[in-house]
């Protein structure tokens, strides 16, 4: 392929996700999209594209010609609608995560290496300007040593919630991922999650991981919050820095508030107040883009020359899931039911006190 030509795209799914997509490839004039694939697709407006309810009509009657499709359907059908699309010698974009399972995403990566296909993963939050000017922040020593990570990814609940997802899944991999690129690889060390709304998926998860240079993280995700909540705060030796995934913001607060030269003889609330205003705060501009749009021109440019710059490929999007994989694990049977010990006064031996 050459970079001087469109990429002949297909869009498989039209959910939330779905329609997304939709706006981003019609914006993008290095994608031609010649196709929409869904069952039960809305009247949605899809320009000159074949509207299509299934896969097989893309090989029917003389076929569709594309090169590539966006895989935007229900995670729970994203390793058998890949696999179809991988028959057809398609390269894809899959949304997050890869797959339901790691079993699942393993025989996708396989796949797409004996075929020779290239599969990008959709973990958007890579090309969120945010993230990248934390990525600068960090390296430029700003924080001094980071020392732990603190992620929230709370609200929107799904309209529907389908086998094969919950909230860890559909979250908690945006952070894992993101963790993974800012502290490298990373242990599970512990998990919670439980059931508010439907008793057998999982809605709400606290995720406790572990950096092998030391560094720890904290990942807290619910679908329960009514406002969305977009953030990760990296606590280092020489500051604090909050980043908003939402208002794509990247703030940094330091200062050495706690010397005894500041506070002199004066230790009264009202001085520590002050000295709490005027500590250091760096805001750093961050051009802002919609990382969606950034990510599908890196797709573009991972088809038409194999840079995949910050794309999540294979390796990586089975990390993400392998480690909240284990996390709901651990979390379930955490979750199970229990009541504390009717003794006296608490043994060390019970698990309900």
């Amino acid at each position: 392929m050459s970079t001087a030509k469109k990429v002949k795209v297909v869009l498989v799914g039209m959910g939330r996700m779905g329609k997304n997509h939709l706006r981003v490839i019609r914006e993008n004039t290095s994608f031609e999209l010649v196709a929409v694939v869904d069952s039960d697709a809305p009247p949605t407006d899809i320009g000159a594209a074949k509207r299509l309810k299934s896969l097989d009509e893309l090989t029917a009657q003389g076929g569709v010609d594309f090169e590539c499709a966006v895989i935007a359907t229900p995670t729970g059908s994203h390793h058998e609608v890949a696999i179809k699309l991988m028959e057809m010698g398609k390269h894809l974009l899959v949304e997050k995560p890869i797959t339901s399972t790691s079993v699942q995403g393993r025989d996708l990566i396989a796949m797409a290496v004996k075929k020779n296909l290239k599969m990008a993963v959709g973990h958007v939050e890579r090309f969120n300007p945010a993230v990248r000017k934390l990525r600068e922040v960090i390296k430029a020593g700003w924080l001094g040593t980071p020392i732990h990570f603190s992620c929230t990814r709370v609200g929107g609940y799904p309209q529907t919630v389908l086998n094969g997802n919950n909230v860890l899944l559909d979250l908690a991999v945006h952070d894992v991922d993101v963790l993974r690129s800012l502290m490298g690889p990373l242990r599970m060390d512990s998990a919670v999650s439980h059931s508010t709304v439907n008793p057998e998926i999982p809605d709400t998860a606290e995720i406790l991981l572990h950096a092998a240079n030391n560094m720890s993280a904290t990942v807290h995700v619910n679908w329960i919050t009514p406002s969305k909540i977009r953030s990760i705060r990296v606590t280092g030796t020489r500051g604090v820095c909050f980043v908003d995934y939402i208002l794509q913001s990247c703030e940094l607060f330091g200062g050495n508030m706690s010397s005894a030269p500041q506070y002199g003889t004066d230790t009264s609330f009202e001085t520590i107040q002050a000295l709490y205003k005027t500590t250091d705060h760096v805001a750093f501009g961050v051009l802002k883009e919609e990382p969606l749009k950034v990510q599908l021109q890196q797709f573009h440019t991972l088809l038409t020359t194999g840079d995949s710059g910050e794309l999540c490929l294979g390796r990586d999007a089975l990390a993400a899931v392998m480690l909240v994989e284990r996390a709901w694990k651990s979390g379930a049977e955490k979750a199970k039911p229990g009541k504390a010990s009717e003794t006296e006064l608490p043994l060390d031996s019970d698990v309900w006190v």
